[in-house]
Parts: structure tokens; sequence; C-alpha cells
């Protein structure tokens, strides 16, 4: 091989190595989140690298650090601290698409104004089915006083999955820990390229509607589902809120719409009455912040309005129509 040869190859790589460098410097601020690690106390499937930095701007842009425990909360948690309500539910919970300080969780405290302490177990890919098989163990670890609340982004799941979530039998979420896969994770750039191109860019996933089954098949699963909710709610002394805030988009004719299967809602709401649990319906709170405000609760400028996950004016509504319920609800007792 000539030396020139050799000349050109060592330039090539060296320049590919630089490229390589200048794009992980530039995602450090752009997509950099925590790697997922194994959660010990079993109250979600994974959690994240405790005290860590992270950065998100491919939707919306949300900034900030993981508590101790690998949760996104502004405080550490330890063993015995008191929390009044736990919160539950996936990505839009989670907030990384938000800066910290406009999560639900921080804009509840905020709301609460130290009266009482919310505390935020929410995880991407952790929708209802999931949050219910967990929520006994949840409840054993972090015994809230007053409430649990498990945000839904949907209602229609098949009635399989609601099955196993009671059965406890759902596919494991696996964290991905250990050796390579770890120190791949760690590179912001790589870590960018796996989730665009392997994971369907990071959205809300498992949030879609999908095509419903049979009406009775899937009341019977969901009260199946509803029924174990209320009864662990009561062994742990709790109330149980299951908090819905759908997606809004407009129709043909400009009108705000919710895309949803027809009835879902009245079934949700006369199932939870049966089982005592709480639905609280943020449907209208969506329709008249997109009528009266002109802006969508979900969706950032970067990405398409009304889609993918709840933006902070989102949050700010989720956050506002929970301190009502759970406010009248101290009002009641």
């Amino acid at each position: 091989m000539k030396k020139e040869t050799v000349k050109w190859i060592v330039k090539a790589l060296l320049a590919g190595l630089a490229a390589f460098a200048l794009l992980c410097a530039a995602c450090a601020f752009y997509f950099n989140v925590p790697v997922r690690v194994s959660n010990p106390d079993d109250t979600t499937e994974y959690r994240y690298e405790p005290n860590r930095r992270y950065f998100r701007g491919t939707e919306g842009f949300g900034t900030g650090r993981t508590n101790n425990e690998g949760f996104n909360n502004l405080r550490d948690y330890k063993p015995g601290d008191e929390i009044n309500i736990l919160l539950m539910g996936s990505s839009h919970m989670e907030g990384f698409c938000v800066p910290q300080a406009d999560s639900a969780a921080a804009v509840l405290n905020r709301l609460f104004d130290g009266e009482k302490y919310v505390y935020n177990i929410g995880m991407a890919a952790h929708t209802f089915p999931y949050c219910a098989e967990h929520l006994d163990r949840a409840l054993s670890v972090y015994a809230p006083t007053d409430a649990v609340v498990i945000e839904l982004a949907k209602l229609g799941y098949a009635p399989a999955e609601l099955d196993a979530a009671a059965d406890g039998t759902l596919p494991e979420i696996r964290a991905h820990e250990g050796g390579v896969v770890t120190a791949a994770q760690k590179i912001p750039y790589l870590r960018l390229f796996y989730t665009k191109y392997f994971q369907g860019g990071g959205g809300a996933a498992g949030e879609d509607n999908a095509a419903q089954p049979p009406a009775g098949e899937f009341e019977a699963s969901l009260s199946r589902i509803l029924q174990k909710l209320g009864e662990t709610g009561r062994a742990h002394g709790v109330d149980v809120i299951l908090a819905y805030t759908p997606t809004v988009l407009p129709d043909e004719d400009g009108h705000i719409a919710v895309q949803e299967q027809p009835d879902e809602r009245v079934l949700y709401q006369r199932l939870c009455a049966d089982n005592g649990l709480v639905f609280l319906d943020l449907t209208g709170r969506n329709i008249a912040a997109a009528e009266e405000l002109g802006r969508l609760p979900f969706g950032f400028a970067n990405t398409t309005p009304g889609t993918g996950h709840i933006n902070c004016l989102g949050l700010r509504i989720f956050a506002e129509g929970l301190y009502e319920q759970l406010s009248a609800g101290r009002a009641e007792k």
C-alpha cells in the first residue's frame, strides 16, 4: 500500500472521528436522556439513572435532573418521607418534553403550596395497564396518605392486555442495562440515532387508538381491572383517581373533537363509580382551551400540532383539574 493511500485513510478516519465527536457534543444539549436501569422496588418496570441531567429537544424542549431514585421530581425521596398524592402514568407524566418546573407534579406542588406533596413516578411506556399492574407495590412502597392518580391518555385497550394487567402477566419492559448496551446509550448521538430509527422517534408510544374489540368483551375486562384497582385502593386507605386527558383536534368542519370510540367515557364513569374509583374527565377542559385560547394541549412548535406528547398548556390543564378534584375531595371529607 502506497504511503499516500495510508495517509488518506488516516486523515479520513480522523475526520470521521472529529465529525462524530462534534455530533455528540451537539446532542449533549439536544437529546441527552438518562439510561434506563432496573427498579428493585418494582413500583415501575424500570427507572432512570439517578441524579442525571437531561436535555431533550426532539419534541418540545425539556431539561432538568432526575432525583435520587431516577424519577422526574424536583425533590429527592428518602424512605419514610410523607407523600400525600402519588402520581403514576406514561411519558406524558414523565415530562421530559417540557422544562422540569412545568411537569404535572411540579405544577401541582406549586398549587398546593406546601399543604400537600405530590410525588411522580411516571415513566415512558407505562400506559394504564402497566400502572394498574404495579399499583399495589407502588402504594406499599410510597404509602401516600390521600390518593394515587393514574394518567390515561386514551381509554381503549385490548381485553387481553387488561386481563394480563389484572393477572400480573404483562410483558416486561426491559431496562437494557449492562455492557456495550449501556455504554452505547451514554453516547448522545448513538442514543438519538437509535431512538429516531428504531423506536419511532420517541413519541408517545402505546397511546394511539387501536381498533376496538367487541363491546361486551372489553367491558368485562375493564370491569375486572377496575374492580382490582378499587380493592387495592381500599386496602391501602387511599382514593384511586383515573385522570383522562385526551388529544383534541379540529375535525373536517373545524370543530374541536376527541378521537375516541362512542360511549367509552360513559363506560369508564359507570364502572369507576361501581368500584369506588374516581374518573376525572378533562375532555371539556382540553376542548375549551383549544376553542377559547386557540391552542392545543398536545404537540409543540417543533412537531405536528395536536399530536405526540402533552405540552406545557396540557400539563397545566391536567394539574389544575386534578387540584380542583383533590381539593373538592378534602372538602367533602
